[in-house]
Protein backbone atom coordinates (compact mmCIF):
# COMPACT_ATOMS: atom_id res chain seq x y z
CA UNK A 1 0.00 0.00 0.00
CA UNK A 2 1.08 3.43 -0.59
CA UNK A 3 -0.63 6.88 -0.31
CA UNK A 4 1.48 8.44 -3.27
CA UNK A 5 2.28 11.76 -2.19
CA UNK A 6 5.31 12.91 -4.24
CA UNK A 7 8.54 12.93 -2.70
CA UNK A 8 10.45 14.88 -5.40
CA UNK A 9 7.50 17.64 -4.56
CA UNK A 10 8.41 17.60 -0.87
CA UNK A 11 12.57 17.43 -1.48
CA UNK A 12 11.79 20.70 -2.39
CA UNK A 13 10.41 22.00 1.05
CA UNK A 14 14.50 20.71 2.16
CA UNK A 15 15.96 23.49 -0.69
CA UNK A 16 13.48 26.13 0.50
CA UNK A 17 11.99 25.12 4.38
CA UNK A 18 10.00 28.76 4.27
CA UNK A 19 8.27 27.78 1.26
CA UNK A 20 4.69 25.85 0.32
CA UNK A 21 4.76 23.36 -2.25
CA UNK A 22 1.87 22.15 -4.46
CA UNK A 23 1.04 18.75 -5.86
CA UNK A 24 -2.22 16.30 -6.30
CA UNK A 25 -3.19 13.30 -4.62
CA UNK A 26 -6.15 11.00 -4.86
CA UNK A 27 -8.07 13.40 -7.16
CA UNK A 28 -7.61 15.95 -4.55
CA UNK A 29 -5.20 19.44 -4.78
CA UNK A 30 -2.94 20.23 -1.67
CA UNK A 31 -0.14 22.43 -0.04
CA UNK A 32 2.57 20.95 2.39
CA UNK A 33 4.62 23.19 4.25
CA UNK A 34 7.33 22.54 7.39
CA UNK A 35 6.04 23.73 10.82
CA UNK A 36 9.32 24.55 12.21
CA UNK A 37 12.38 25.53 9.63
CA UNK A 38 15.61 25.17 11.23
CA UNK A 39 14.34 23.64 14.27
CA UNK A 40 17.84 22.26 15.71
CA UNK A 41 19.22 25.89 15.49
CA UNK A 42 16.50 26.96 17.32
CA UNK A 43 16.29 25.19 20.02
CA UNK A 44 19.56 25.54 20.66
CA UNK A 45 19.06 29.37 20.46
CA UNK A 46 16.28 29.41 22.75
CA UNK A 47 17.95 26.60 25.17
CA UNK A 48 21.42 28.11 24.86
CA UNK A 49 22.93 24.69 24.72
CA UNK A 50 24.76 22.85 21.58
CA UNK A 51 22.16 19.56 20.72
CA UNK A 52 25.26 17.43 20.02
CA UNK A 53 26.69 17.33 23.58
CA UNK A 54 23.61 16.35 24.94
CA UNK A 55 23.63 12.50 24.16
CA UNK A 56 20.23 12.92 23.13
CA UNK A 57 19.58 11.41 19.55
CA UNK A 58 18.08 14.65 17.66
CA UNK A 59 17.24 13.60 13.87
CA UNK A 60 15.81 16.77 12.99
CA UNK A 61 16.52 19.56 10.20
CA UNK A 62 13.48 20.67 10.01
CA UNK A 63 10.39 19.69 12.46
CA UNK A 64 6.52 18.69 11.73
CA UNK A 65 5.10 18.37 8.01
CA UNK A 66 1.90 19.84 7.10
CA UNK A 67 -0.36 19.17 4.46
CA UNK A 68 -3.87 20.75 3.65
CA UNK A 69 -6.16 19.45 0.62
CA UNK A 70 -8.10 21.58 -1.34
CA UNK A 71 -11.30 19.42 -0.81
CA UNK A 72 -11.99 16.80 1.36
CA UNK A 73 -9.89 12.82 0.66
CA UNK A 74 -9.76 9.85 2.00
CA UNK A 75 -6.40 8.60 2.97
CA UNK A 76 -5.87 5.18 3.61
CA UNK A 77 -2.69 5.98 6.50
CA UNK A 78 -2.53 2.45 7.61
CA UNK A 79 -3.49 -1.29 6.73
CA UNK A 80 -5.95 -3.37 8.54
CA UNK A 81 -3.08 -4.66 10.68
CA UNK A 82 -2.16 -1.35 11.57
CA UNK A 83 0.82 -0.91 9.18
CA UNK A 84 1.44 2.65 8.26
CA UNK A 85 2.04 3.24 5.03
CA UNK A 86 5.88 3.15 4.08
CA UNK A 87 5.89 6.66 2.51
CA UNK A 88 4.20 8.24 5.34
CA UNK A 89 6.75 6.46 8.02
CA UNK A 90 9.97 7.82 6.07
CA UNK A 91 8.32 11.51 6.38
CA UNK A 92 7.33 10.98 9.83
CA UNK A 93 10.79 9.85 10.87
CA UNK A 94 12.35 12.97 9.08
CA UNK A 95 9.94 15.72 10.63
CA UNK A 96 8.63 14.26 13.68
CA UNK A 97 5.07 15.00 13.08
CA UNK A 98 2.51 14.62 10.39
CA UNK A 99 -0.34 16.60 9.85
CA UNK A 100 -3.29 16.01 7.23
CA UNK A 101 -6.19 18.78 7.27
CA UNK A 102 -9.24 18.18 4.84
CA UNK A 103 -8.66 14.35 5.10
CA UNK A 104 -10.46 11.12 6.69
CA UNK A 105 -9.94 7.87 7.02
CA UNK A 106 -11.99 5.18 5.71
CA UNK A 107 -14.78 4.10 6.66
CA UNK A 108 -13.24 0.25 7.96
CA UNK A 109 -10.42 2.00 9.64
CA UNK A 110 -12.05 5.00 11.48
CA UNK A 111 -14.16 2.19 13.28
CA UNK A 112 -12.64 0.85 17.24
CA UNK A 113 -11.00 4.39 18.44
CA UNK A 114 -9.60 4.89 21.48
CA UNK A 115 -10.84 8.41 22.65
CA UNK A 116 -8.60 9.78 24.86
CA UNK A 117 -8.25 13.33 26.57
CA UNK A 118 -4.81 13.57 29.35
CA UNK A 119 -3.68 16.14 31.69
CA UNK A 120 -2.91 19.74 29.89
CA UNK A 121 1.22 20.09 29.22
CA UNK A 122 1.67 16.71 30.45
CA UNK A 123 4.35 15.76 27.50
CA UNK A 124 4.36 11.96 27.12
CA UNK A 125 5.43 9.27 24.72
CA UNK A 126 2.04 6.35 24.63
CA UNK A 127 4.23 3.86 23.13
CA UNK A 128 8.37 2.98 24.26
CA UNK A 129 10.86 1.41 22.65
CA UNK A 130 10.02 -2.38 23.36
CA UNK A 131 6.93 -1.66 21.62
CA UNK A 132 6.62 -2.17 18.35
CA UNK A 133 3.67 -0.36 17.35
CA UNK A 134 5.10 3.03 18.39
CA UNK A 135 3.67 5.15 16.18
CA UNK A 136 0.38 7.55 17.38
CA UNK A 137 -2.10 8.33 14.97
CA UNK A 138 -4.75 10.66 16.47
CA UNK A 139 -7.96 12.28 13.94
CA UNK A 140 -10.67 13.91 14.03
CA UNK A 141 -14.04 12.20 11.94
CA UNK A 142 -15.89 14.81 9.75
CA UNK A 143 -18.64 12.19 10.39
CA UNK A 144 -19.07 11.93 13.83
CA UNK A 145 -21.33 14.12 14.97
CA UNK A 146 -19.63 15.20 17.90
CA UNK A 147 -16.19 15.32 16.18
CA UNK A 148 -17.78 17.16 12.93
CA UNK A 149 -17.43 20.45 15.23
CA UNK A 150 -13.61 22.17 16.15
CA UNK A 151 -12.16 20.92 19.18
CA UNK A 152 -11.29 23.43 22.11
CA UNK A 153 -7.63 22.03 23.20
CA UNK A 154 -4.59 21.24 20.99
CA UNK A 155 -1.90 18.86 20.93
CA UNK A 156 1.57 19.92 21.59
CA UNK A 157 4.60 18.36 19.99
CA UNK A 158 8.28 18.85 20.74
CA UNK A 159 11.72 17.03 20.10
CA UNK A 160 12.88 14.96 23.26
CA UNK A 161 15.64 17.30 23.75
CA UNK A 162 13.77 20.11 23.54
CA UNK A 163 11.73 18.59 26.43
CA UNK A 164 14.82 17.74 28.38
CA UNK A 165 16.23 21.50 27.96
CA UNK A 166 13.21 22.70 29.00
CA UNK A 167 13.01 20.71 32.17
CA UNK A 168 16.53 21.58 32.85
CA UNK A 169 15.47 25.40 32.43
CA UNK A 170 12.64 24.93 34.88
CA UNK A 171 14.86 23.15 37.64
CA UNK A 172 13.53 19.91 37.16
CA UNK A 173 15.22 16.58 38.03
CA UNK A 174 15.51 16.27 34.23
CA UNK A 175 16.93 12.71 33.14
CA UNK A 176 17.67 12.71 29.08
CA UNK A 177 15.27 9.64 28.93
CA UNK A 178 12.04 10.39 30.99
CA UNK A 179 9.27 8.91 29.17
CA UNK A 180 6.87 12.40 30.92
CA UNK A 181 7.32 15.82 32.11
CA UNK A 182 5.10 18.36 33.17
CA UNK A 183 6.15 21.56 31.34
CA UNK A 184 5.48 25.21 30.64
CA UNK A 185 2.92 25.47 33.22
CA UNK A 186 4.64 28.96 34.24
CA UNK A 187 5.16 30.05 30.83
CA UNK A 188 2.93 31.93 27.64
CA UNK A 189 2.73 28.76 25.00
CA UNK A 190 1.91 30.74 22.08
CA UNK A 191 5.13 32.58 21.21
CA UNK A 192 7.12 29.13 22.04
CA UNK A 193 4.75 27.58 18.90
CA UNK A 194 6.57 27.22 15.57
CA UNK A 195 9.43 27.98 17.89
CA UNK A 196 10.61 24.86 19.87
CA UNK A 197 6.95 23.26 19.19
CA UNK A 198 4.21 22.15 17.00
CA UNK A 199 0.85 22.91 17.90
CA UNK A 200 -1.58 19.96 16.38
CA UNK A 201 -5.25 22.73 16.65
CA UNK A 202 -7.71 20.44 15.44
CA UNK A 203 -9.23 23.87 14.96
CA UNK A 204 -10.46 23.33 10.85
CA UNK A 205 -14.00 24.44 10.39
CA UNK A 206 -17.01 22.31 10.93
CA UNK A 207 -16.87 19.10 9.14
CA UNK A 208 -13.19 19.25 8.08
CA UNK A 209 -11.70 15.76 8.98
CA UNK A 210 -7.62 16.22 10.08
CA UNK A 211 -5.37 13.04 11.01
CA UNK A 212 -2.29 13.68 13.05
CA UNK A 213 0.68 11.55 13.19
CA UNK A 214 3.80 11.54 15.94
CA UNK A 215 6.69 8.99 16.27
CA UNK A 216 6.72 8.24 19.90
CA UNK A 217 10.45 7.15 19.53
CA UNK A 218 11.89 10.86 18.78
CA UNK A 219 9.26 13.36 20.28
CA UNK A 220 7.06 13.69 23.30
CA UNK A 221 3.55 15.18 22.73
CA UNK A 222 1.18 16.64 25.19
CA UNK A 223 -2.87 17.89 25.47
CA UNK A 224 -3.23 21.60 25.66
CA UNK A 225 -6.12 23.60 26.99
CA UNK A 226 -5.67 27.44 26.01
CA UNK A 227 -8.57 27.61 28.28
CA UNK A 228 -8.61 25.13 30.89
CA UNK A 229 -12.43 25.19 31.62
CA UNK A 230 -12.99 23.56 28.10
CA UNK A 231 -11.03 20.41 27.79
CA UNK A 232 -12.62 19.79 24.63
CA UNK A 233 -14.00 16.35 23.31
CA UNK A 234 -11.71 12.85 23.42
CA UNK A 235 -9.18 12.57 20.41
CA UNK A 236 -9.48 9.52 18.50
CA UNK A 237 -6.47 7.73 18.79
CA UNK A 238 -4.62 4.20 17.37
CA UNK A 239 -1.02 2.73 17.59
CA UNK A 240 0.30 1.48 14.43
CA UNK A 241 3.41 -0.06 13.40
Amino acid sequence: MAIGLDPGILAGLHRDPDAAVEGRLNGAGYCARIAIPDYGARVEKHYGRKLGTLGIDFPFRHFGLSIDFDKPVELAVHEDARRLDGGLRALLRRFGSLRFRNAYLPEALRAGAQRNVFQSLSFHIDRGRKQDDNISMFWRDPFDPVQRAPRSSSTLVLANAAAYLQAVEEGQDAHPFRLLYQLFENQEITPLIGEVMVELDWRAPEGVGEIALVDNLTVLHASYYARPKFKGYPIAVRYLY
